[in-house]
């Protein structure tokens, strides 16, 4: 099934993605397009990374807590994600993540399709409300694309009373399409503002 392989694969990009850790090194042979037997390898080994330096919590709806350690000894990286849902998704969107921020809860998109640093492609973001574009940033690794702050205030009201999320994503060679279940969002939402205060008091 292609969730149980991108939950190990999103949680290390999150990871990745974290302002307080560092990447971890790159892993191995694991590109888009490879086999399966490799993919399972790719998992172990994502698995393997994220149980060295992070503790994952499963919440309510499929959310999961994240808890990264920092190596230089600084505040924690939290973050609270949700894998697409592969069944209606290009499976070049792993998921959604939620991390604590320098200014407060910052929203990400997760791809396993590398952009370049600094890029900034159009987002079409909708739910049963309606459709709102923003300009993302390409980030860190280059899997990561950070939204603005008007995303972040959907995600703490708006979001929380819908289903799922449908993303569009401005890429070469056709946009990356998908579907991000939203069930269980507010929980998430509270644990993951908990935390941040924790972190930073």
């Amino acid at each position: 099934m292609k969730t149980l392989h991108l939950i190990p694969l999103l949680s290390l990009l999150l990871v990745a993605v974290s302002e307080a850790q560092p990447a971890n090194p790159p892993l191995q042979g694991c590109t888009s397009g490879v086999s399966r037997d490799q993919q399972r390898q790719c998992d172990q080994q994502a698995s393997e990374q994220l149980t060295k330096s992070s503790r994952m919590t499963t919440l309510e709806g499929g959310w999961r807590l994240v808890r990264t350690k920092n190596p230089s000894g600084g505040p924690d990286a939290v973050s609270v994600m949700h894998v697409a849902d592969s069944s209606t998704s290009d499976l070049r969107l792993a998921g959604v993540n939620l991390q604590c921020g320098k200014r407060g809860v910052e929203v990400i998109l997760v791809t396993v399709q590398r952009g370049s640093i600094g890029d900034r492609p159009r987002v079409a973001l909708s739910t049963t409300d309606g459709r709102r574009e923003f300009e993302g940033t390409v980030i860190q690794s280059g899997e990561a694309l950070l939204l603005p702050q008007a995303a972040t205030d959907l995600a703490a009201h708006d979001w929380q009373n819908t289903p799922q999320l449908s993303v569009e994503i401005e890429a070469r060679p056709d946009p990356i399409r998908g579907v991000i279940p939203l069930l269980g969002l507010g929980a998430a939402m509270k644990a993951l503002v908990a935390s941040c205060a924790a972190i930073n008091p």
